[in-house]
C-alpha cells in the first residue's frame, strides 16, 4: 500500500505501523478511539504554514514591527485550535464493521461500517481507507450514527479479512493530519471466479431397480415443453414450437424427473490448474442452480448429496472457495 501518512517516508511509516500494531495487537467487533488510539501529524500544508509563521516572526522581531507580532500570534492561535478540532473530530468515536455477504474472487467486498457518536458534537470529513487503496467518506453531522462502504477487492478465494482500516481527517482546515488503525474480527469467503464458458451437466438415472446410468436427458415418455437451458441437446429441441413461438425450448420426458446431476472433480482432469478446475466447477454449480435441477457435488474427500436450492448452492460453492485451504 502507498504511503498513507503525510509527508512520511516509506520505511518510517513502516516503522510505525509495527509500533501501532505491538500498542493494539488484539482485533475487535467494536472500537471506541480514544487518545492511546489517536494519533496527529502536520500535513505539508501545516509544515508550510509553520515555516510562513517563523518568517514572519523573525522579520518582525528584525525590524520591530508590532503588526506582523500579533498576525503571527493571530495565525499561530488559529492554527492551534485548528489542531484541536482536527484531533477531536475523530476522538470518542464508536466504530463496528457489519456482516457481510460472500462474493465471487474479482469482485469488491463491500464491508459495512457504522459510526456513531459517544457526544453531542460534529463530525464532518470523516475517511477510512482500506489496505488494497479504496477510500469511503462520510459524515456524522445531523444524525447520532451513520454508515458507509468500505471496498475491498476480492482477489482471492477463500475467507478475506478486512485487514487494517484507517480512519483519518484534515477538517476543518488541512494543516493536520489525524488518523487511528482500526483491526476488526470480521471475514468474508470469496468463491472462485466462474468460469466463462458453460460446461454440460453430467447426469445420473436411478432407474426402479437401484442401477445407476450416465446419460443424457431421458428419451421416453413426453410430458411436455420446457424452456430452453444452456447444456440441452439438440436431439432435444423442440423445433416446431421453436418455429411457431421464436423462443428456444427443450423437449421434456418423463425420465428427467429421477435424473440427478454431478458437479464431479473427476469431470476436470484435462484442467491441471487447480484454480481452473475449480472455476469450472462453480460455473457448473451456478448453471445447475439456475436450472433449478438437483445436483450433488463431489471433491477429493467431500461428497454433498444431491439436492437443490439457494442454501445448497451455497452450501457448494463454501466447499469450492475453502477447497485446499485453513477454514
Amino acid at each position: 500500500m502507498a504511503s498513507s501518512l503525510p509527508f512520511t517516508p516509506p520505511f518510517i511509516e513502516r516503522l510505525i505501523q509495527k509500533w501501532t500494531d505491538k500498542r493494539l495487537p488484539l482485533k475487535y467487533q467494536n472500537i471506541t478511539i480514544d487518545r492511546r488510539r489517536l494519533y496527529i501529524l502536520p500535513t505539508r500544508h501545516g509544515i508550510t504554514f509553520v515555516i510562513i509563521l517563523l518568517l514572519i516572526l523573525f522579520g518582525s522581531i528584525n525590524y520591530e514591527n508590532s503588526l506582523g507580532l500579533m498576525l503571527t500570534f493571530l495565525l499561530g492561535s488559529l492554527g492551534f485550535l485548528g489542531m484541536i478540532h482536527t484531533h477531536q473530530n475523530l476522538n470518542k468515536l464508536n466504530i463496528k464493521i457489519g456482516h457481510v455477504e460472500p462474493v465471487f474472487s474479482g469482485q469488491n467486498i463491500l464491508f459495512p461500517i457504522y459510526i456513531s457518536r459517544t457526544e453531542a458534537s460534529v463530525h464532518p470529513n470523516l475517511k477510512l481507507l482500506s489496505e488494497t487503496g479504496q477510500i469511503s467518506t462520510t459524515h456524522l453531522i445531523d444524525e447520532t450514527s451513520t454508515q458507509c462502504k468500505l471496498a475491498i477487492t476480492a482477489s482471492r478465494r477463500g475467507y478475506i479479512s478486512p485487514g487494517r482500516i484507517k480512519i483519518f481527517t484534515e477538517y476543518p482546515l488541512g494543516l493536520f493530519h489525524a488518523w487511528s488503525w482500526l483491526k476488526f474480527e470480521s471475514r468474508c469467503l470469496v468463491y472462485p471466479t466462474p468460469d466463462s464458458q458453460h460446461h454440460p451437466l453430467q447426469f445420473i438415472e436411478e432407474n426402479l431397480t437401484g442401477n445407476t446410468n450416465k446419460n443424457s436427458p431421458g428419451t421416453d415418455d413426453f410430458s411436455g415443453i420446457r424452456e430452453y437451458n444452456i447444456g440441452d441437446l439438440p436431439n432435444h429441441m423442440a423445433w416446431k414450437a421453436i418455429a411457431k413461438t421464436q423462443v428456444l425450448q427443450t423437449k421434456l420426458y418423463s425420465s428427467e424427473s429421477s435424473q440427478k446431476a454431478w458437479v464431479n472433480w473427476d469431470y476436470t482432469n484435462n484442467i491441471t490448474n487447480i484454480e481452473h478446475r475449480l472455476s469450472v466447477l462453480c460455473r457448473m454449480v451456478l448453471d445447475a442452480n439456475e436450472k433449478n435441477i438437483l445436483y450433488g457435488m463431489s471433491l477429493p474427500g467431500i461428497t454433498i448429496e444431491p439436492s437443490f436450492g439457494e442454501q445448497h448452492k451455497h452450501r457448494c460453492l463454501k466447499y469450492l472457495a475453502l477447497f485446499g485451504r485453513a477454514k
